[in-house]
């Protein structure tokens, strides 16, 4: 073996955070509890009239409306949940009122743990940062407004990630109780996904180059991810992120991931060109960040984005903290690129806006829009200008302000069309057997599932009618009778139809 695999890391002292300033000021406490209440009110906003979401929000309310909820413990929990929403109002969607604030729920406690335990690692400054990222981030938030177990499995992951790490790191064998626990919340969520990342900690434990004794924590996630894999079995399409799906969506998690981070892009490829440096120096505390990046993203988890918004944060702090900061002409450069690449970006959105919902729609798409650049620009100029306030405040605000602005002003454009389900029903086709659209290509077609089942449809394998997707443009026509409607499947515009299938 050669001397440079024997080499050993060097020590961390992430177990043993640096200070936090003695006093935190009035203007930094609002700034965090106004970013708070952006973040719950975009959390909790329209919870109640949304459509059914393409993939595992339709499939997960299909399962929990059916009779087979049962087979999955999440779905369970939905169909005990649904009569609640019903004596709400009968008329929306209300119905998956309450299974939604689930998801919202676990996504506020794993910011609540998040705090608590990244601060014995971090700080608190870092700890907030990191919550701050996560809550700018364009993708992340949305999880904790569907009824899919994709908050839960979040939950999960994150709390085994503070938890072994307090353990390994700070020497807290208390902590395994609580690991074990959420090892058990994830892998009810996400069986495979869990076990995969137990199984890294298994090689970590075997081929570790650390101090850390992971044995305990190793043996515990794997044991416990294969007993509810024997007793539930596999999540199947309830999830949008999981291990084993028919099509890998390891470069769709790194996509999403990267994408939705594009307001702190500075930030971001600053924190990444640091773990590198420090990976060659054999700095344990970012090996072990790395070594979590890559797990999480094979596992396809959304651990994932969390520790990019953890690795982001951290660069906020040492950009204003240390004298000698090295990256700064990365994180200028990257704050510029993405100032001029928003501005196309916007540019294009509010033509397609202008076009697609023309007056009061493109005048929705603006205000959204302008929130993102104007945000964008003030933290580009506090990154220049070394003002702490714009630039962290500005980066922060433009993802916060522009998923708000996205939900209170532009959705409701949206939905008008989303709504294609209850239309389609409305065309007068009696209830029989209809056929499961392909979760890999045909899954927008799933929003439709829960509407169908609670009108007396049966799903299957095979039926006598089968979902089908035609471009806006489309005049083709379908034979064998059925039904025809105009929507929305998310953005694009197309025709959703419903045909019986030859004999």
């Amino acid at each position: 073996m050669s001397r440079k695999k024997r080499r050993k890391a060097t020590p961390s002292t992430a177990a043993t955070a640096a200070p936090d300033p003695a006093k935190v000021s009035s203007r930094w406490r609002f700034f965090v509890w106004i970013c708070a209440f952006f973040f719950f009110a975009a959390l909790v906003i329209r919870l109640d009239v949304i459509t059914a979401w393409p993939g595992a929000e339709g499939f997960a309310l299909a399962q929990a409306v059916g009779n087979d909820w049962g087979s999955y413990l999440p779905a369970a929990l939905n169909h005990a949940l649904l009569p609640l929403g019903l004596a709400i109002d009968t008329e929306t969607d209300a119905i998956f009122l309450f299974p939604r604030l689930v998801s919202a729920t676990c996504m506020l406690l794993t910011a609540f743990f998040t705090y608590r335990w990244a601060k014995r690692l971090f700080g608190r400054q870092v700890s907030e940062l990191t919550l701050l990222c996560a809550g700018a981030s364009l993708f992340l938030p949305f999880f904790g407004k569907v009824a899919s177990a994709d908050a839960l499995a979040l939950l999960g992951h994150a709390g085994m990630f503070w938890t072994v790490m307090l353990y390994g790191l700070a020497g807290d064998t208390r902590k395994m109780l609580a690991f074990g626990i959420f090892v058990m919340l994830a892998a009810i969520a996400a069986p495979v996904s869990t076990l995969l990342l137990g199984l890294m900690l298994v090689i970590l434990t075997v081929f570790q180059r650390t101090d850390y004794n992971w044995q305990t924590p190793a043996g515990l996630s794997v044991g416990i991810s294969c007993l509810v894999l024997l007793v539930q079995g596999p999540q199947e399409a309830n999830t949008y992120w999981y291990y084993g799906q028919e099509d890998s969506r390891v470069l769709d998690l790194l996509y999403y991931g990267l994408l939705g981070m594009l307001p702190l892009a500075g930030w971001l490829v600053a924190g990444v060109r640091d773990l590198v440096f420090k990976n060659q120096k054999f700095e344990q505390f970012s090996l072990i960040i790395a070594m979590a990046l890559v797990s999480t993203l094979l596992a396809q988890s959304l651990l994932f984005m969390l520790l990019l918004s953890l690795v982001a944060g951290k660069q906020m702090q040492l950009y204003f903290r240390e004298d000698n900061y090295p990256w700064k002409n990365y994180v200028k450069t990257a704050s510029v690129l993405h100032l001029i690449v928003a501005f196309i970006a916007v540019f294009l959105l509010l033509l397609g806006g202008g076009l697609a919902f023309p007056g009061a729609g493109f005048r929705a798409a603006l205000g959204m829009a302008a929130a993102y650049w104007i945000f964008s620009l003030l933290a580009t100029l506090g990154i220049f200008g070394d003002r702490r306030d714009f630039a962290i405040g500005g980066s922060v605000l433009a993802g916060m302000l522009t998923v708000m602005f996205f939900w209170v002003q532009v959705y409701p454009y949206l939905e008008a069309e989303r709504s294609w389900p209850s239309r389609l029903l409305e065309q007068g086709v009696e209830p029989t057997t209809l056929e499961l659209p392909d979760e890999a290509y045909e899954s927008e077609l799933s929003s439709a599932l829960p509407y169908f089942v609670r009108e007396g449809w049966q799903l299957g394998e095979t039926g006598e009618y089968r979902l089908y997707q035609l471009p806006a443009g489309d005049t083709t026509v379908q034979g064998g009778g059925g039904a025809r409607v105009r929507g929305r499947a998310i953005v694009m515009p197309s025709l959703f139809g419903l045909k019986r299938m030859a004999q």
